[in-house]
């Protein structure tokens, strides 16, 4: 339980840092790796495999960015590999739904949706949501 008491706070600070910078430092995505290390447990190294098809989107893709991948590695250390996929799976299914919500709402328009860096919303937020839904 302590181990999800810190997880979640650290991953929400990584969300914030990602909505306002667009930015995941990697101290924090250290942060979030270190809280695999709290008792009860151990890292899952098969955890880090979760973050193979955001890898391969990013490269084939792009707009993902290089934080969103370590930060999802990071996250399946703490929950363990099936955890941490669901997570992941919920994140990615709310984005789409929220993009389509915004789409359809007017509100944004092609040349809108994506910033200086081409990419189009900040990932973390969704993945902090999916993460903590794929818990309870």
């Amino acid at each position: 339980m302590a181990r999800l008491g810190l997880f979640f706070p650290a991953l929400f600070l990584a969300a914030v840092s990602d909505m306002k910078c667009r930015n995941i430092p990697d101290w924090m995505t250290c942060l979030v790796a270190l809280v695999s290390l709290i008792p009860p447990g151990h890292p899952s190294i098969a955890g880090v495999l979760v973050c193979l098809p955001l890898f391969i989107a990013g490269i084939t893709a792009g707009g993902i960015g290089g934080g969103d991948i370590k930060l999802t590695a990071a996250c399946g250390m703490v929950l363990g590999a099936d955890r941490a996929f669901y997570g992941l799976l919920l994140a990615l299914s709310l984005l789409v739904v929220w993009h389509g919500m915004c789409t359809a709402a007017g509100k944004i328009r092609r040349k809108e949706t994506k910033n200086e860096k081409g990419q189009a919303y900040p990932l973390v937020p969704f993945l902090w949501i999916g993460m903590f839904l794929s818990v309870i």
